[in-house]
């Protein structure tokens, strides 16, 4: 049984704003209500009011233009991008976090930004966008400002939106081609379950498709908020991207990531597999790059 609350249904982005920014801390946001609903059902929560945005126009849809990049709302549903051409083809990458995401029910209820703003380091929708460079459009009784995802999250379900702020869109800048990008899960059974370790890396490349010009290594399950491997990039800056170059970002990233002992997996472990992975996401993004 959920505790008793009070629905609240806005007919608009402003409203919901004014409402949210009017009750303050005895209100959450029910979107796709996978992660809200499942707190409330065992007590974790117990908001007075749930503000339900599911049904606002504006917070959906998937556009893309060559001039701004990728735009998707946060109502988007994981299903929707998992089933998109647009991302099939062009950003595979996000398509193998959102195709990753616990079972099909959950993919078909669960939006976008819900994931993003619930905050797990485990999210496997947060480290594609983390490689990709992605901005997150905010909107609050302040008006609009524009965040950089690495600096949203500011530790394990907490992230930097302010009183009466909704995330409205996550904004994948334009990239340089050649480019190529992957993400690998690793976990303990081929069915559905929480990372042990994940990994992401986006690669922009020279014309020759082996110098690297730039590249991001983003790191699930890592630390105690979804991570970027600042070192172990720049590490991979100007250099060609061949075994012995792969195999030394996967060792610094190991050894700048934060992770921590638990009962699914060690401390040391973790490690381990950001060496095995951080190569393997690699070539696997230099292999869509040659394609592409």
């Amino acid at each position: 049984m959920l505790p008793e609350f009070e629905l609240v249904t806005p007919s608009s982005v402003d409203e919901a704003i004014q409402v949210l920014a009017e009750l303050g801390d005895r209100a959450r946001i029910l979107a796709g209500g996978t992660d809200v609903l499942v707190q409330m059902r065992a007590r974790q929560s117990r908001p007075e009011y749930l503000v339900d945005i599911k049904f606002l126009a504006e917070l959906k849809g998937i556009e893309f233009s060559a001039e701004r990049g990728l735009v998707i709302g946060a109502l988007v549903t994981h299903h929707a991008l998992e089933t998109s051409p647009l991302i099939r083809e062009k950003y595979p990458i996000l398509y193998d976090g959102v195709s990753r995401v616990g079972s099909v029910q959950i993919r078909n209820r669960g939006t976008i930004g819900g994931n993003i703003c619930n905050a797990l380091p485990s999210a496997d929708s947060i480290a594609p966008l983390l490689a990709l460079g992605a901005l997150l459009q905010i909107r609050g009784p302040k008006g609009d400002r524009q965040v950089a995802m690495e600096d949203f999250f500011l530790g394990p379900r907490k992230v930097a939106l302010g009183s009466g702020e909704i995330l409205t869109h996550i904004v994948v800048p334009p990239h340089p081609e050649p480019n190529g990008g992957a993400y690998v899960k690793f976990t303990r059974r081929k069915a559905m379950d929480l990372a042990l370790l994940g990994v992401a890396v986006f690669l922009e490349c020279e014309s020759d498709g082996r110098t690297c010009r730039q590249a991001r290594i983003a790191l699930a399950t890592a630390a105690p908020v979804p991570m970027r491997a600042y070192q172990a990039e720049a590490a991979l800056q100007g250099k060609e991207l061949n075994g012995e170059a792969l195999q030394q970002a996967g060792e610094i990233a190991a050894r700048e990531a934060r992770p921590r002992t638990s009962w699914r997996s060690t401390e040391e472990y973790r490690r381990h597999l950001i060496k095995v992975l951080v190569p393997r996401a690699a070539n696997l993004a230099l292999e869509r790059m040659k394609m592409s």
